[in-house]
């Protein structure tokens, strides 16, 4: 699904994000760093930047394909790669990271496993999850309604519920923190409604699988979802803010 569309214009959104969650890792020069689910690398990027050593890894050839473009001469290892199956050794990286990526594989129990499998004894696996009860929350709750299937398995959100996660991560010491990003986006709620439909994955694939009449619903509630969440005041520049979870555990 994540081949549709363009994923790399929705991820300059939430550019400050990766931004964030490479700060509250507190990377040091030389560490080797892990980004699961990297997508074009909103997290690979700046981690490099601090001198990491970076390998970026994404089960979408095409979304690697764009990070590296944008990675341009930074010293960062693509690696086409499942978040549940990663393709490293047992304790091979310092630090792993995810930023609203891991949270979107398939199976969350054993995404939680390699995450910790691949980090050294004494690492750090640290992830931005968006947050069930949040703008996004929301958003996907849209998503799932007009799914012509009910979702198989939990949703994403999950990852951003500070009690869910740390039943994923049992036993570990799990630390949890809410924060929040302000999108890149100043536009109305109906151009950020037309920049979700050609470029975002899930809702052009939700689209796609619509009737006509269910398709036009569709767009009125992602636009009225849109302006509700928008925070600007009447007339000005649109701002979306939305929570979302840092999560980060030492591995022991």
């Amino acid at each position: 699904m994540w081949e549709l569309g363009n994923y790399a214009r929705v991820a300059e959104l939430i550019t400050d994000m990766g931004r964030d969650l490479v700060a509250a890792a507190e990377l040091r020069p030389g560490d080797r760093v892990l980004d699961v689910a990297a997508g074009t690398g909103n997290v690979a990027v700046p981690a490099a930047r601090a001198g990491a050593e970076v390998t970026a890894v994404d089960i979408t050839p095409e979304l690697l394909d764009a990070g590296r473009r944008a990675a341009g001469d930074l010293p960062i290892k693509w690696v086409e790669g499942d978040a549940t199956d990663l393709p490293f050794a047992d304790g091979e990286f310092d630090v792993v990271l995810s930023a609203v990526g891991a949270m979107f594989a398939a199976g969350q129990e054993a995404t939680a496993r390699e995450l910790t499998r691949v980090c050294r004894p004494g690492g750090l696996v640290a992830m931005a999850n968006w947050t069930p009860d949040g703008g996004v929350g929301r958003f996907f709750a849209l998503l799932a309604r007009y799914a012509p299937e009910p979702p198989a398995g939990p949703p994403p959100t999950r990852w951003g519920d500070p009690a869910q996660v740390g039943a994923l991560f049992a036993g570990l010491p799990v630390h949890t923190e809410q924060r929040v990003v302000e999108y890149a986006f100043t536009g109305t709620p109906a151009e950020l409604a037309d920049l979700y439909r050609s470029s975002f994955a899930p809702v052009m694939a939700t689209r796609a699988a619509l009737g006509d009449d269910a398709r036009a619903a569709f767009d009125r509630d992602l636009v009225g979802l849109l302006a509700a969440e928008n925070t600007a005041p009447p007339g000005g520049p649109g701002r979306w803010r939305f929570p979302w979870l840092l999560v980060r555990l030492r591995v022991g």
